[in-house]
Parts: C-alpha cells; structure tokens; sequence
C-alpha cells in the first residue's frame, strides 16, 4: 500500500525504515519527528560498539547491536524508527522479517532529494561528513521507486522529494486497537446485529440502557451510568433493517454510549461503498439497495464511520479484549495488515465442511491467554465459554436471539429474534 506525502498514518508499535543516502535529512527528520527512544541510529552503533560513529570497520558489529535493539523494541510492540542508509534491500530485508516475525506493520520513508541537494548538506554537517563519491553511489543504489519497497513488503510506503516536504511531514493518527486500553468500567459486548434494529433496542432496554423516541428513524440511547455497549460489528446484510442499525450504532458511538470494531460485512460494504469491485452476495444486495435509496450524503457518512473503524479493541487495561472474529494473544493490539484480517475474518485452514463453508482455525481451544475475548462471525446456538473466549454471534438474522456478554459479570442477556430473516446455510 502506498500511502500519500499528505496523509500518512504511524501507529504504535509499527516499525518505520528511514531510506536515502547520506545528506539526505533522515537524522533531522528523525528528530523532528519522533522520540529519541523511538530511534534506532546506525551511527549511535557504531559509536556503542567503537567508541567512533565513524569507524567503519565495526559496522558488522553494530548492525547487529542495531538488530538486537529492533527485535527487542518490536517484540514489545514499541515505535522503532531505523536511521540508517538502508538504500540497499539485503540492508531493509532483515528488519522486514523482524516486522513479520512480531506481526509489526512497517512502514518505509524514501529520502528522494536531488544528489546535489545531499552533498550540500553534508558537507554542511558538523560531524560526520562523507565524500561526494559516497553520497553518489547511495543515491544509485536507492529504490528507483515506491513499488520496489511495496514489493519488498514494506505496508506503506511514503516518499519525500524535497527538504520543504521533510520539514511539513505530518504524522495524524490512526485507529489503534490500544486507543481505550485505559477504559475501564463496566462494559456490554454486543454480538453481530446484521440489520436486526428492533431485537437490538430490546436488547438494550433489558440492559437498562434508556431508548427514548424509539420508534423514530434515530431513537436517542444513553447508557447506564458506568457502562457502555461494544458492538463486535457485522452491522448490515440479511437483516430487514440494516440503514436504521447503521445510524443507531453510529449515534450510539458518536455520543459516547459505545464502542465498536469492524466485521467482514462492514468491510465489504466499506469497499463497496469505496468503489471497489467486490462480490455482491450474503445481503449485501439489499444493504446497498437502502443506501442507495438513503442518498449519496448517508453513503458518505457510512463510509467515513467504517473507515475509521479499529479491527479489534483492548480494553480495562488488557484484560478485555473485542474482535469480531476473535484474536489469538500474540495479535492483541497489533495494528498489522495480518492481524487485521484475522480478526475480522478468522484464519482459514484451507478446507471446507460439509456446507461448503471455509474451515477456519480453532483458536479458541489454544487460547491460554488471561484477558477475556469475546467476538462473534460464526453463528451459533448458544454462546458458551471456551476458555477465556466467548462467541456471542447467536443468530438473530437466522431465527436465533441476540446476545450480549456483560463484563465483568460474564453474565449472558438476550433477546429471541422476532422471527427467521435469513435461513443460514449451516443449521445454528
């Protein structure tokens, strides 16, 4: 994924490869931009192992305290930021594999200024100061492209080709599943609605959430005091009322009164409403069909909520923990294309059931994990613990009931479905 000069995204916990040739202004940058922590400097390496930043001869030796510092910083899922040449791949390889190894998105800024640009600073810097000839052949070796680091593997990708755009280089932020890891209280995680609106106002008063004007298009809910409602997504599809939920959790998480993650369903009609070409099929038909009737500026709130939607939520310090289709431990606040995909789409084994449906791994049996993970995506009977996870998806489209788990009670409240929306392909 290639991101824009004007609108790039650095989460916690992402590692970030400063790319260009000597002069260039990765240093500066650096600085500017993010804490000395954060910074992992080859220099700084040299300097530890050689008593000399510029003693070449110990680059092997600090390159691998460089590495050391990298894993160390990812495994704990920290903001690193490498400053170093990095202009050739067998140098942006190995931090690549460490970013993979602990699920760590990576990021890649490519230092594009003019040559003569980076020998004027350089032989403007106070201490280092390499030769023209040096600066010339980094700049050689360089990425000619963005879609070089893409393919490398790098997640973004951003160039800069100019010291003006260094210097304006802004960094906004990205929906991180640790942004309410410090919200505690009592939570309700509500399980996949699918355009159930009714059962999910019924649910909520049972809650003792208050639903005034309900029978209005938007019925104003606050929460019980202390409390508040975590949708585990799959708002739409199947259901009979899928733009009325949509404005009901939107409502709900613009006020304050819930928190939500996106599902596969929203991430479909996300990439739909996006442009996308995307298989229209599981109700998603009729979904885009009331959008459609709705108008252009309801299509362009929905899409700008989905949009901004995390893929899980760590909650009350890290004990609680939201994804729609459940996370094993080593993802939890991972903010990673893979970590991403299984939480909202589970890990397929490659086989199908009897059904035709994919197999997807059984985490759930070999979660050892402390904090409670509660999701949905697979429909269900009954929701029933395993372990420290609970799939609370029961069914309400097919006929079944919506659930939601109370926390920290572990205590179970539902609602039977008003009746058989969608007939399931795997009986519940």
């Amino acid at each position: 994924m290639t991101t824009q000069f004007s609108g790039p995204s650095i989460v916690q916990g992402a590692l970030v490869v400063l790319i260009g040739p000597s002069g260039s202004g990765k240093s500066t940058f650096a600085q500017q931009h993010f804490k000395p922590a954060q910074i992992v400097s080859s220099d700084a390496c040299r300097a530890m192992v050689a008593d000399d930043e510029a003693d070449q001869a110990a680059t092997t030796a600090a390159f691998a305290v460089l590495h050391c510092i990298v894993e160390q910083r990812l495994h704990a899922g920290r903001l690193t930021v490498v400053d170093a040449t990095n202009v050739q791949a067998k140098a942006r390889r190995p931090l690549l594999e460490l970013a993979a190894r602990y699920h760590r998105p990576s990021m890649a800024i490519l230092f594009e200024l003019p040559p003569q640009v980076c020998k004027e600073r350089n032989r403007q810097r106070l201490d280092r100061v390499v030769g023209d000839f040096v600066v010339d052949r980094q700049h050689a070796q360089a990425p000619v492209s963005e879609g070089v680091l893409s393919h490398e593997g790098f997640d973004h990708v951003i160039v800069l080709h100019s010291v003006e755009e260094a210097d304006a280089f802004g960094m906004p932020s990205h929906p991180s599943p640790t942004l309410w890891r410090d919200r505690a209280g009592s939570f309700d995680v509500i399980g996949d609605l699918h355009g159930c609106c009714d059962e999910l106002l019924s649910l909520l008063r049972i809650m003792g959430y208050k639903v005034e004007n309900p029978s209005s298009l938007i019925p104003h809910i606050t929460a019980p005091e202390g409390r508040t409602a975590v949708f585990v997504g799959d708002f739409t599809d199947r259901g009979p009322d899928n733009v009325r939920t949509l404005l009901v959790v939107m409502a709900m998480v613009r006020s304050g009164a819930a928190l939500t993650v996106l599902g596969n369903h929203d991430d479909k009609l996300l990439r739909a409403l996006q442009g996308a070409p995307v298989k229209i099929s599981n109700g998603l038909d009729h979904t885009l069909q009331e959008l459609n009737a709705a108008g252009e500026e309801m299509q362009a709130l929905v899409r700008e909520f989905l949009d901004e939607l995390p893929s899980h939520l760590v909650l009350d310090g890290g004990n609680l923990v939201v994804a729609h289709a459940g996370l094993p431990q080593d993802l939890h606040g991972i903010d990673s294309p893979r970590a991403r995909d299984v939480a909202l789409f589970g890990s397929p084994t490659g086989q199908r059931d009897d059904f035709g449906l994919k197999v997807l791994a059984d985490w759930a049996h070999a979660y050892e994990g402390d904090a409670v993970v509660v999701w949905g995506h697979l429909p269900i009977a009954e929701a029933a613990w395993v372990g420290n996870t609970i799939n609370i998806d029961t069914g309400c489209v097919h006929g079944g009931s919506l659930t939601a788990l109370r926390y920290p009670e572990r205590e179970l409240v539902s609602v039977s479905a008003a009746r058989v929306y969608s007939i399931p392909i795997k009986p519940l």
